[in-house]
């Protein structure tokens, strides 16, 4: 279906001023045409047409009609062909087919029309209308049909909008034939379609007329007055479409693109929309749009290029990796960024390939898919609204580009993982996303723990790991080329190991993996640190609950529990004494140490550390309890940046011997570290789609303002170990004191007692 949308009055023509017609004299009866109708009619500036179109206006006959309408008229003069399609007042529509091959006239603005060239139209058809108007293929008068069926791909439906409308069978030529061919696409198969700006009649723009012949033309005033007002906004654009089912094969990039309209606005914005199958991924359409300024001489400006692209429900990142090889179609422009429309992509599009099967298991699901787009189906209409787009390709004048960003919700094999962000260019590849999932872990059945999954994939290094952690007991899974590897270290705790490695499939769920490992014993007095009672209770647990594993026996395990009885238990607790001095000496210096930074830095005058007072935050054992207050720089709210936390989990900082507080300030935050046990900024974006939809991945700063001005007072979950609902719930004498909801007055009284009194404000 050929149709000129709403937005399509947005175009840059300039038309010479209006010619007044003279009133005709009707045949069977035919309705008065508005008189702005004629105006605009009268003003075409089509060669050799004017003088025709006056008198084919007295001509009109009744023909059939189709749609809502109740009056159709049509007279034919030559190539000229006219309709008047009316429903009363509520519609009245003149259609104008000129069935000939003629050069294109200088409608357009100097630009556009520069670009433009030497095109020619064919059989051009210009609406001119007071509403939008649709027309049935079926019920078009056969001289129209004919015109439809032999220059417009025989469309079911043609359709326009208010104002004045020009659409045509086009022969490009000039710089848009030029940057459209150098895209590799044939560009003498389609038809145009763009607004044409009429005047406004005198009587529209002063809102009143004189005389009965006006009035018809007043009730239209305020549509007819839009058009014209839209139409010289700086938007506008001409449109250029394909027969319905083409595939066009691009080369800039290496893609298919079907349902594809190229557009060109006043700014000379050019680019192309439409359903794009990259190769590798041909089952996978992902909507696109891709838009870059054009210089007058045709030649797209792809330093600040921009795709959009939606994905479909079902999307894995082999589907992405494969978009990213077909990005990195070489030209001239982009070879001082790495050789295509994605930073460095040359220096990792081999070990992207050779990663398929890692990537093939990562599923990753766009959270609002579109439905599909089908071009000239109104029913399936491209999706201009944002929330649809989740991967986005920037050119060179972004930071770091140009690179790809991309976002949704992940599930590696078979597991739920959470909210991805990926971004791909300066360093390759590279994404990590966290949930808690469940798995059985051996002997000790199914068990619920958090697992970190990260992804490199650069020149240097190809992998995908999921690490996790249960009682001190590390559990890895590692994917590289075409084989997954599974480690489960043993701890003291639970003395025993799992190895195994399989080849990777798409189908491959990770539970089912670990479902089918039995786990082995380990020799407890070979694994790191297991002495004394610690030692005992593992060798217990494989002479009694794991004797039925292979590996370390259970008899070996009796054999050592009783050479620890007696004097041998008495060695054993020498050496556990010894081990706690030790460890109690350590825990002393670290202290010490700890102790004198928390001093050096109470007494520090940088501009970090007052702000650091200026928030009423504080450092635990020195001075007063902290505030909960917002203070002027947020990053040290008190539940935002804790300098004991940092000092214990930034062991990197604290060695370069540098100011906690002022790393924080200028790099940690930034880098989305973690500042206190109350608050991780990348946490809260990932929990909640909400934040990710109107931050947006990586936007620390928005997500830890909505924290401070929002997330508080409607007590949503902060970090991993930390939730103001919970702590509230937890305990009824803080429901008597503060009700059930009052989550400022919570936040404030762990501050002040929950802490030091040791309650659990874990979810």
């Amino acid at each position: 279906m050929i149709k000129i949308k709403k937005n399509l009055l947005k175009a840059s023509f300039v038309l010479l001023a209006a010619n007044v017609l003279h009133s005709p004299v009707y045949a069977n009866d035919i309705p008065e045409v508005t008189p702005s109708l004629k105006k605009m009619l009268g003003s075409l500036p089509v060669a050799g047409v004017k003088e025709q179109v006056q008198g084919m206006l007295g001509a009109l006959k009744k023909t059939p009609c189709g749609g809502k309408l109740t009056g159709c008229y049509g007279t034919q003069s030559g190539p000229l062909q006219l309709y008047f399609f009316t429903s009363g007042s509520s519609q009245q529509t003149l259609l104008l087919v000129v069935d000939k091959t003629m050069v294109m006239p200088r409608l357009l603005g100097e630009k556009v029309q520069k670009v433009m060239g030497e095109t020619s139209l064919s059989s051009p058809i210009i609406s001119i209308s007071t509403t939008d108007y649709e027309l049935d293929n079926s019920v078009m008068p056969a001289a129209l049909q004919q015109v439809v069926r032999d220059n417009y791909f025989n469309v079911n439906t043609l359709a326009f909008s208010s104002g004045v409308q020009l659409a045509a069978r086009a022969s490009l030529g000039g710089p848009i034939k030029l940057a459209m061919q150098s895209m590799g696409v044939d560009t003498s198969q389609l038809t145009m379609r763009a607004a044409v700006v009429m005047p406004i009649p005198t009587d529209l723009a002063g809102g009143a007329g004189a005389g009965v012949a006006a009035a018809d033309a007043v009730a239209h005033g305020d549509t007819m007055k839009k058009a014209g007002a839209d139409a010289l906004e700086p938007e506008a654009f001409v449109e250029l479409q394909f027969a319905p089912k083409a595939s066009l094969a691009l080369k800039l990039p290496k893609v298919t693109l079907t349902d594809a309209t190229f557009f060109l606005n006043n700014s000379l914005t050019f680019g192309y929309k439409g359903n794009a199958a990259f190769p590798g991924a041909e089952n996978k359409k992902v909507i696109t749009q891709f838009q870059t300024p054009l210089d007058p001489a045709g030649a797209m400006d792809l330093l600040d290029f921009s795709f959009r692209m939606a994905t479909p429900a079902s999307f894995t990142m082999e589907d992405a990796a494969h978009m990213m090889v077909a990005m990195a179609t070489p030209d001239g422009r982009l070879a001082k960024y790495g050789g295509g429309f994605i930073r460095n992509i040359d220096t990792f599009k081999a070990p992207l390939m050779a990663m398929t099967k890692p990537l093939s298991v990562v599923q990753l699901r766009n959270p609002q898919p579109p439905t599909e787009y089908r071009f000239g189906d109104s029913s399936k209409p491209f999706p201009n609204d944002n929330k649809y787009f989740n991967f986005a390709l920037l050119g060179p004048l972004a930071d770091d580009g140009p690179l790809l960003k991309a976002a949704g919700d992940v599930t590696i094999l078979g597991q739920k993982m959470g909210w991805l962000f990926a971004q791909a260019g300066r360093s390759g590849l590279n994404g990590d996303v966290g949930e808690q999932i469940t798995l059985k872990l051996g002997p000790l059945g199914k068990v619920k723990f958090k697992m970190q999954a990260t992804m490199a994939i650069n020149a240097n290094k190809q992998d995908i790991t999921l690490l996790g952690n249960f009682a001190g007991q590390k559990v890895e899974v590692g994917m590289s080329g075409s084989t997954m590897k599974v480690e489960v270290s043993a701890s003291c705790v639970n003395p025993f190991e799992i190895k195994t490695s399989l080849e990777i499939k798409p189908s491959t769920d990770i539970a089912e993996v670990f479902e089918g490992q039995g786990g082995v014993s380990v020799d407890p007095s070979k694994i790191d640190k297991c002495i004394g009672k610690e030692l005992e209770a593992a060798y217990n647990k494989i002479a009694g609950e794991y004797k039925n594993l292979s590996g370390y026996t259970a008899k070996a395990a009796t054999e050592e529990l009783n050479k620890i009885s007696g004097a041998a238990a008495k060695e054993a607790q020498k050496v556990a004494d010894d081990a706690k001095k030790v460890a109690d000496d350590a825990r002393k210096g670290y202290e010490n140490t700890k102790n004198a930074a928390r001093d050096v830095a109470s007494k520090a005058s940088s501009t970090a550390n007052k702000a650091f007072n200026d928030a009423g935050n504080a450092f635990k054992h020195i001075g007063k309890k902290k505030k909960h207050k917002k203070g002027p720089d947020p990053k040290f709210a008190a539940s935002v940046f804790d300098w004991d936390y940092y000092y214990d989990n930034a062991p990197d900082v604290v060695k370069a011997k540098v100011d906690l507080a002022t790393h924080w300030r200028d790099n940690g935050f930034n880098e989305g570290r973690q500042g206190s046990p109350e608050f991780s900024a990348r946490f809260y974006l990932a929990k909640y789609p909400d934040l990710m939809a109107m931050c947006g991945g990586g936007n620390w700063q928005c997500a830890l303002q909505h924290w401070l001005d929002h997330g508080i007072g409607e007590g949503r979950q902060s970090s991993d170990k930390f939730s103001l609902t919970a702590y509230l719930n937890r305990y009824p004498d803080l429901q008597n004191a503060f009700g059930r909801t009052n989550y400022e007055a919570a936040l404030q009284h762990w501050f002040d007692n929950g802490e030091d009194e040791g309650r659990d404000p874990r979810p």
